[in-house]
């Protein structure tokens, strides 16, 4: 598996089933002058966790993916994706859903557009997470201090932060250093794309992987 960060809250997802490589995409943005939303790739599947798609760059994406913004379980060339809302929570529009994406046997959270505590629902339907990808820059969606405390909530093997501050954005963002300094102990990798199988996965300590922006 292969997971690329292409800014705020899209991340790039490429893994294989049998001979079969797929690619999920994630909540792709509106282009600013600082940041361009790439169209280099066509994912064969888009998952936008949040319901109100206007939130969306879909003009921006290229091909046409299988789209995932509602709650079920859906299994597209050999990814399964269960994408989770509870009932009891957010109103209206105003519904972000949090995603997990099961492929070559890792486990993979992705929290893009969540700005409260998971709940208890949300939390068993995750249930063994091995990455965990939340945002942490906050703004419309979590910020450091409370995106730190879901960490020891979840347990993941590997966190990836997303959402937050690159030089010349629009949105003032919390930075990833923030993120680190609220979390305390932080063992910090710094790469360009994180290529992963689950033998590799770190045992005992989690590790923040804080990938570079392509």
């Amino acid at each position: 598996m292969q997971i690329y960060w292409h800014g705020y809250s899209t991340i790039r997802i490429e893994a294989k089933y049998a001979e079969e490589s797929s690619v999920i995409m994630t909540d792709p943005f509106e282009n600013e002058a600082a940041m361009r939303f790439p169209r280099v790739t066509e994912p064969n599947i888009l998952l936008l966790s949040h319901q109100d798609r206007k939130k969306f760059n879909l003009e921006g994406v290229n091909g046409q993916p299988f789209i995932i913004s509602d709650p079920g379980e859906y299994e597209v060339k050999g990814m399964f994706v269960n994408g989770i809302q509870d009932p009891q929570q957010d109103q209206g529009k105003d519904r972000p859903l949090v995603y997990r994406i099961q492929a070559e046997d890792i486990s993979v959270a992705f929290l893009g557009q969540l700005n409260r505590k998971l709940t208890d629902m949300e939390l068993e339907e995750l249930g063994n997470v091995d990455i965990l990808i939340l945002p942490v820059g906050g703004g419309e969606v979590l910020d450091a201090k409370l995106s730190a405390s879901l960490i020891s909530v979840v347990e993941p093997r590997i966190v990836i932060p997303v959402h937050y501050h690159v030089p010349g954005i629009k949105n003032k963002l919390g930075t990833v250093d923030n993120f680190c300094d609220a979390v305390g102990v932080c063992k910090r990798q710094d790469m360009n794309k994180l290529k992963i199988s689950k033998k590799d996965l770190p045992a005992g300590e989690i590790i923040i992987m804080v990938l570079e922006r392509s």
